[in-house]
């Protein structure tokens, strides 16, 4: 999987950062996983505008699993259901970023969910 350098668009392999644990981007800019903490990083690493478009998409989708995971009326099977289905949209659309989705989304339902629904999920 590639990202792009924030700064100069520049493209770079996850795995040498994986590898590493961070680098620099030929302009400077440190490129490190650990800061690919929000969904707001996360869209800043698509490439062109359709991946940001696509990806805006799957953020409106997080969030309704989100209000999901926060409203009690829900059971959880649909909440695993609705996590299963975005994950499985991520790989149809962008199968080299599901790490990425991972990280990102998977750890917010991941904590959500241990915060509101006694962990387990």
């Amino acid at each position: 999987m590639a990202i792009q350098c924030p700064k100069c668009g520049a493209r770079h392999d996850v795995l040498e950062l994986e590898e590493t644990g961070q680098s620099h981007c030929a302009c400077g800019q440190k490129l490190d996983l650990s800061l690919l903490g929000n969904v707001e990083d996360f869209l800043r690493y698509f490439e062109n505008e359709e991946e940001r478009r696509k990806a805006e998409a799957l953020r409106e989708d997080a969030g309704l699993i989100c209000r999901m995971i926060l409203n009690e009326q829900f059971p959880d099977v649909d909440i695993e259901i609705a996590m299963e289905n975005l994950k499985e949209k991520v790989r149809k659309l962008f199968p080299d970023k599901l790490e990425t989705y991972r990280m990102i989304y998977e750890a917010r339902f991941k904590r959500l969910w241990d915060q509101f629904r006694g962990g387990g999920g």
